[in-house]
């Protein structure tokens, strides 16, 4: 068998344009054919952007600065394990023709390239943003010159159908050398945007994150006047945003072994919705068999990784961390099933940065399978709704866990994980990647802590979003408020943050704002660098729908809250611009 690897434009094409690769094979045998796409740069290694997939085509972003690279496809049959590889040499080349800037629209309405001369390798290089008639100057983020060779920034954070001026500054130190000023008319917008308003005026100074990300049905990025300053062209479920312009997704799309679509990729993509790394949860289901978890995924079986879900994070060192699903048919008895039961799990996923598993944490060797979902959480056979991912094995499976966030703790090198149908969050031995798994402790009603609060129910439930401050010890959630919900039925969301005493096993809580709204689901937490906090209750009023971001002073006090009308949100991020993660 062979396999030939076509391209949609000739070699050489200038920075920024995105190339269409497509595998094909030829003699092959009957099967289920895959195709990983790799890419070298300068002679470097080959780095995984695609790994096997049914889709045998690919729009690759090449990186954004003139190299020589090369492209490789590897084709596989599934049934036969026959493989066959293809390479071809590619170029690119500079945008830059004389000693100034090139600016160059893209496919974004909102989203400019700018070109950038070369510039000595230990300066560092930003773009500014002024609209007309403004006096304020945004910028986008710094990057390190690339000595003789361009760089090559996408320039984001404008209004539709707009005016600005946009230019280059070279950072020496405290010296800035600012390039000439370059016109740029920002595109239209479609109308598929929700009604933004403003719920609760500013109280006191100016916000020092003043965009606001949102994962909703569609990705947007709005200032809290409500103008649309960037969104997401393709769709995807956004998990968390990367320090650079960069953003990491949970996608639909084809997976390597079966045709389930929904909830089956993890990515990460740029501002323009490129594709930059990809994996799928076949691929990774492969990978788990050689660690003892087998993946069988059909009526009959016994077990099924059946697809991502709520979650993927980044670490210091380039790894990746991601949640899915593990269906596990149990016996009578099980949860107080009458039959045998299809009982839904989860995994977390260690990726490494070519998104081949590293590590992994089995929440049926950790979890006390006896302690059912307090919610009663059952999720229907299918491409799976709400929460749910995908299940194969049985029409209905307990939703016994339904994990929503991972927040890694550098101090440890442990895993901190929200698991709402337990009202727990749980500390895991992680140890970078060495540790064992074990669930260190849980946090919560029932769990391994004492709640030092007079509160008449202090404890959260279903909770999302969860982060540890490990200089303070401070744990920072947004509370859904289900359990406490039934029990007080005028009860609203909450904001909280926990002070942990690990060693004492007591928690007390510093923080616990009253949203005055109560969300059924989803929802988010920040810390602010103001020392205040942004909080998202995201599901308000169904089946209309509407979601809100809530800032707070440092004692609770609502400070500014915008509303989105006809949608709900997942999560939403406040930052300084589209290229910065939130710092806490």
């Amino acid at each position: 068998m062979t396999v030939q690897l076509e391209t949609s434009l000739p070699s050489p094409q200038a920075v920024g344009t995105v190339v269409g690769l497509l595998g094909h094979i030829e003699n092959g045998a009957r099967g289920t054919q895959v195709f990983r796409y790799s890419i070298s740069e300068d002679g470097g290694p080959f780095r995984i952007v695609r790994d096997f997939s049914q889709d045998a085509a690919f729009a690759w972003q090449p990186g954004l600065y003139e190299h020589e690279a090369r492209v490789r496809v590897t084709a596989r049959v599934n049934e036969t394990k026959d493989t066959a590889e293809a390479e071809l040499p590619y170029r690119v080349v500079s945008r830059v023709t004389g000693s100034g800037a090139v600016l160059t629209p893209t496919a974004h309405p909102l989203v400019a390239l700018l070109s950038v001369p070369a510039c000595p390798a230990g300066s560092r290089v930003r773009v500014a943003i002024q609209r007309d008639h403004d006096q304020a100057v945004t910028y986008t983020g710094e990057e390190a010159c690339r000595g003789n060779r361009s760089n090559n920034v996408y320039v984001a954070g404008m209004r539709a159908d707009s005016a600005y001026q946009l230019r280059p500054e070279i950072l020496h130190g405290a010296d800035v050398a600012p390039g000439a000023w370059l016109a740029f008319h920002t595109g239209l917008l479609d109308g598929r945007f929700p009604p933004v308003s403003t719920a609760t005026p500013r109280v006191g100074s100016a916000a020092s994150e003043p965009l606001i990300i949102r994962s909703s049905d569609r990705v947007i990025a709005s200032d809290l006047e409500g103008n649309v300053l960037w969104y997401l062209p393709t769709e995807a479920f956004l998990t968390r945003v990367l320090p650079g312009g960069d953003f990491l997704v949970i996608g639909d799309g084809r997976n390597s072994v079966n045709t389930m679509r929904r909830w089956q990729l993890v990515r990460e993509v740029d501002l323009l919705g490129n594709v930059l790394r990809e994996t799928n949860i076949g691929r990774v289901a492969e990978q788990l068999a050689s660690r003892g978890i087998q993946s069988d995924c059909k009526k009959g079986s016994q077990q099924c990784v059946s697809g991502f879900h709520h979650e993927v994070i980044r670490l210091p060192n380039g790894h990746t961390l991601a949640i899915a699903g593990l269906e596990r048919i149990f016996p009578a008895g099980t949860q107080g099933a009458k039959t045998n039961v299809d009982v839904l799990g989860d995994l977390v996923i260690d990726l490494d940065p070519d998104f081949q598993v590293a590590w992994v944490w089995n929440s049926f060797d950790h979890m006390d399978i006896k302690r059912a979902s307090l919610g009663d959480e059952k999720c229907k056979e299918g491409a799976g709704d709400d929460g749910c991912t995908p299940i194969f094995l049985a029409p209905e499976a307990n939703g016994w866990l339904h994990s929503n966030s991972l927040n890694y703790v550098a101090a440890s090198g442990d895993i901190l994980m929200s698991i709402p149908e337990q009202d727990w969050v749980v500390k895991l031995d992680y140890k970078d990647g060495k540790g064992s798994g074990k669930v260190l402790w849980r946090l919560g009603l029932d769990g391994d802590f004492t709640a030092k609060s007079s509160d008449p129910y202090p404890w959260f439930s279903y909770q999302h979003d969860v982060k540890l401050d490990a200089a303070s010890n401070t744990l920072i959630l947004f509370d859904d408020g289900h359990r406490r919900k039934t029990k007080f039925p005028a009860a609203n969301n909450r904001g909280q943050v926990w002070k942990l005493d690990e060693a004492a096993r007591t928690a007390t809580p510093v923080l616990n704002a009253d949203m005055g709204v109560y969300s059924m689901a989803v929802g988010s937490a920040q810390a602010l660098s103001s020392g205040g906090y942004s909080f998202e209750a995201g599901m308000l009023h169904p089946p209309d729908m509407a979601s809100r971001s809530i800032e707070t002073s440092a004692d609770g006090k609502v400070t500014y809250a915008q509303q989105v009308n006809g949608g709900y949100t997942y999560r939403s991020f406040r930052v300084a611009n589209l290229y910065s993660a939130p710092d806490k």
